[in-house]
């Protein structure tokens, strides 16, 4: 049983779930040294989904999107009012920079209801169950905008599990697709039951008063948010990211999507030594080499 004040966290939490403030884009890659185009295009439902294309002198492109309530350049996470995840930046430039300079064109791009782009009618954020639709659009801009466009996926967190939402419905898409870079996929269950569990609730009664709640707001269920059996529909080389100690999943869940995942190129690294999901965010800002060998390796 839940008391009334835990009712109401689990109801904040539904509501920042499903209508996550908007933060602010505090950098460009022009601070970087990098040119770029703002671009803009629109998804299947017609979300117009806005964001940056950084040229390069090749044919590669990377295609990037973000996690929750993040969004193109990062997170705000040092500002106030935005502490909430361990008080600190994540910038994803320096990971763009480094793409860039190893010779690939980047697309980056905000999620619905996420930095500039806009919202669906019902202006929910669908953690990634609606946003597969603007991976599919990605796609195709990155196409449009690089006859014969060699393609790189680098999906986290949300964004990872709207690639993977995505890739069960409409696979063909996926067909020419050279790798994808999976950062902190993402079970629904296990975040509420982490973060019920820091507010004190078990994890038995989180999701049964959790449930009702979410789908008052959204219409979905924690259910619609169990993105590991979609890993068996993996059909492109992946490397997997995930915090080994993350306070707000379990790795075992990712170890569970690598286990299901059929493809033989794959491979995982977990960062040790931090609690924080956040910091994965920045890990391949601060450490990019892994991730531009994996890319190097597979879109030759």
């Amino acid at each position: 049983m839940v008391n009334e004040q835990q009712t109401q966290m689990l109801t904040a939490l539904a509501q920042g779930l499903s209508m996550p403030p908007r933060t602010p884009i505090l950098r460009t890659p022009k601070d970087y040294g990098l040119d770029f185009e703002e671009i803009s295009f629109t998804t299947g439902d017609g979300v117009t989904i806005n964001g940056w294309f950084i040229p390069a002198d090749s044919d590669k492109i990377i295609i990037s999107n973000h996690f929750s309530p993040g969004n193109r350049y990062g997170f705000a996470g040092h500002m106030e009012g935005l502490g909430f995840a361990g008080g600190f930046e994540v910038n994803f430039l320096p990971r763009y920079k480094a793409l860039h300079d190893a010779g690939y064109n980047v697309l980056a791009y905000d999620l619905r209801s996420h930095g500039e782009s806009g919202d669906s009618e019902s202006k929910i954020s669908g953690v990634g169950y609606y946003e597969w639709q603007e991976v599919l659009a990605s796609i195709e801009f990155a196409k449009s905008k690089i006859e014969s466009a060699e393609i790189g996926l680098s999906s986290m967190c949300m964004g990872a599990n709207a690639t993977l939402n995505a890739m069960d419905k409409q696979p063909d898409a996926f067909a020419d697709i050279k790798c994808l870079l999976c950062i902190a996929p993402l079970k629904g269950q296990t975040t509420i039951e982490r973060q019920a569990g820091q507010m004190g609730i078990g994890e038995a009664d989180a999701i049964e008063a959790f449930e009702p709640i979410y789908n008052g707001i959204t219409g979905l269920t924690v259910a619609d948010h169990n993105i590991v059996p979609k890993f068996k529909n993996l059909t492109i080389p992946t490397f997997f990211f995930q915090v080994r100690d993350d306070a707000n999943s379990r790795w075992t869940d990712v170890q569970e999507m690598y286990d299901l995942a059929p493809v033989e190129d794959k491979k995982i690294l977990y960062m040790e030594g931090t609690p924080l999901r956040f910091k994965g965010y920045n890990y391949f800002s601060e450490n990019p080499e892994e991730m531009v060998e994996w890319f190097d390796a597979h879109m030759k």
